[in-house]
């Protein structure tokens, strides 16, 4: 991964890795980071009900098919979807000790990344807009990312 703006994000796997052994590597880990403001709008409202869970489960078969395609042909999709959903439930538990930490290291990997920031804006919405419209919690969840994340 020989990209620019990513050391923050490969210095936030390490740390993560630290607090919670997980199976996904750090390519997994920067699509897990990249979806992570989606997530945060799913549960915005504080509460994952069921109807939020499938939201859920359909965020980490959406992770997961990113690597369908992968160059080396060895992802098992179907377990890469299981270990994100693992990983969403740690992130739902503990999301407000991470929060700022995905933020400040999505930030810099955004910055030069317009086509990444427009699949960040458009997954919050498809997701945020899969329920019953967009709730008020999730509104403020949205603009909060849109500010943070300077998503257009």
């Amino acid at each position: 991964m020989a990209e620019k703006n990513i050391d923050a994000l490969r210095a936030l796997y390490k740390e993560y890795q630290q607090y919670r052994s997980t199976t996904i590597t750090e390519d997994q880990f920067v699509s897990f980071a990249v979806f992570f403001p989606t997530l945060l709008v799913i549960i915005s409202d504080g509460v994952v009900d069921m109807d939020e869970w499938e939201y859920v489960k359909q965020l980490s078969q959406f992770m997961a098919n990113t690597f369908k395609d992968d160059n080396e042909g060895n992802i098992n999709v179907k377990k890469l979807s299981k270990s994100y959903l693992e990983e969403i439930s740690y992130m739902i538990k503990f999301q407000e000790d991470w929060r700022s930490d995905f933020i400040n290291a999505l930030r810099p990997y955004l910055k030069d990344r317009p086509e990444v920031k427009n699949t960040v804006l458009e997954t919050i919405y498809l997701f945020a807009e899969a329920s019953e419209g967009i709730s008020e919690e999730e509104q403020e969840a949205i603009d909060d990312m849109k500010e943070k994340l300077q998503l257009k």
